[in-house]
């Protein structure tokens, strides 16, 4: 019996283990800019992504529903991207000096988010009462942080399975996740 039961505690400290995995990785390059105080301009390129489990570039699936209906994911993805700018702002530590922003004005940096997949995830979880993450919408990607000055590439992150919260409407799993990419991307620079 007591096998077992530590068999089971081994298997949960696995699963706990992996969960908190952070899903952002420094790919190449050096990160100590973000501990100057600089500004840098984000750019997400997530219009255009392509929708997981459907093969079709998020302006086809959604274009095929209606322009209403691309027009709305397109305004809730910006909705995210404001999320995204907000959180890393505000829960940057002590050692993150560096401050990211929509407006290209006065940026000596720029940060170019290219999400290559995304699953928009569902409200299905909320039904059966699954955990808070089922039905969250998930992305892969890559973050390039470019010099504007030289246009030379200073480093750059990969992401991949960030994913967000459950919530009946996509705005909001659309900004969890985002939230998430920048708490995954500020414990990368810690």
């Amino acid at each position: 019996m007591k096998r077992v039961l530590f068999s089971f505690a081994l298997l949960f400290m696995a699963c706990v283990a992996m969960n908190a995995a952070n899903p952002v990785k420094l790919k190449s390059g050096d990160k100590s800019l973000f501990g100057e105080e600089v500004t840098i301009h984000v750019v997400i390129d997530d219009h255009k992504t392509v929708i997981d489990r459907r093969d079709q570039t998020a302006d086809v699936y959604y274009g095929a529903k209606g322009e209403a209906e691309y027009e709305k994911f397109v305004d809730d993805l910006d909705r995210a991207h404001k999320s995204f700018i907000t959180f890393f702002n505000e829960k940057k530590g002590a050692n993150v000096k560096a401050t990211v922003t929509e407006s290209a004005d006065n940026a000596e940096y720029t940060m170019n988010v290219d999400v290559a997949l995304m699953n928009v995830g569902n409200a299905g979880g909320m039904v059966w009462g699954m955990s808070r993450k089922a039905g969250g919408a998930l992305i892969n990607g890559t973050i390039q942080v470019v010099d504007n000055a030289s246009g030379e590439t200073v480093c750059e992150f990969e992401f991949e399975r960030v994913k967000g919260l459950m919530a009946p409407v996509f705005r909001a799993r659309a900004i969890s996740v985002y939230r998430y990419l920048a708490d995954g991307l500020l414990k990368t620079l810690e």
